[in-house]
C-alpha cells in the first residue's frame, strides 16, 4: 500500500468517525500539551491513535495517544 493509500485510508476513518465535524474551520496540532486545550473544548470527540489506520501510537510519557476535536467558544 503506498503512502498516499494510506493517508486516505487514515482519512477516511477520521471522517466517518467524525462525521459532520469532519471539516472543521481550523485546527491546533499538540503533542503532550494536548491534556488541559482538550478539557476547554466544547463537545469534544476523541480517536484513540490505536484505532486509525497507520497511525503510530504515542510513546512519550504523558501523551494520551488521541486525536480529539471539538468546539472552542463555539467555533468547530
Amino acid at each position: 500500500m503506498s503512502t498516499v493509500e494510506r493517508l486516505d485510508e487514515a482519512g477516511d476513518f477520521i471522517r466517518d468517525r467524525l462525521g459532520s465535524r469532519a471539516r472543521p474551520r481550523g485546527a491546533v496540532v499538540l503533542g503532550s500539551g494536548l491534556g488541559r486545550f482538550a478539557e476547554e473544548l466544547d463537545e469534544p470527540h476523541a480517536i484513540p491513535y490505536g484505532e486509525i489506520p497507520g497511525f503510530p501510537r504515542a510513546t512519550v510519557r504523558g501523551h494520551a495517544g488521541k486525536l480529539v476535536s471539538g468546539n472552542v467558544r463555539g467555533a468547530a
